[in-house]
């Protein structure tokens, strides 16, 4: 993947954003600038101590705002920079909304100086399900898989 100049620019006003908001204390030290065709669309940053909400992430919130901004919820084509390397549910909800590429500042290593979990979050997916910290136990229901079947016959 090659970056421009464009890239820098702007990757630089994602980290500028990381700083303010940072220093306002509204979270910590992580922004994000979701871009369409050359031409910003939303900004986010991390707001999680103002908003008291632990997913209130950068990434996130330039998602949000941008699907508002759009009407939609397709980013197909968009690119998101970060000043930090997007966590598993920042990179979950980028593959949802059909973002097409990330450029971040930061690595996961360097934001677990900060207390960041997202190396750890990571080293969890790799675990099997039985030796994962958070244990999620599969119990069978016929009714909720019965909600799909109305979904997909709505769907026709």
């Amino acid at each position: 993947m090659t970056i421009d100049s464009s890239d820098h620019g702007f990757l630089k006003r994602a980290v500028d954003i990381s700083y303010d908001h940072m220093r306002s204390g509204e979270g910590r030290p992580f922004g994000a600038i979701l871009v369409m065709k050359g031409k910003p669309v939303a900004e986010g940053w991390n707001s999680i101590f103002a908003s008291k909400d632990p997913t209130a992430h950068a990434e996130l919130m330039a998602i949000r705002r941008a699907c508002k901004v759009l009407g939609h919820g397709d980013l197909t084509g968009s690119t998101l920079y970060a000043s930090g390397e997007p966590c598993p549910m920042c990179l979950g909800a980028m593959y949802l909304a059909g973002v097409s590429r990330c450029v971040y500042a930061t690595t996961r290593q360097e934001a677990s100086r900060i207390g960041a979990q997202t190396e750890i979050i990571y080293e969890e997916y790799l675990k099997p399900e039985a030796e994962r910290a958070i244990p999620c136990i599969h119990v069978p229901m016929p009714e909720a898989s019965a909600a799909f079947d109305e979904w997909l016959a709505k769907a026709r």
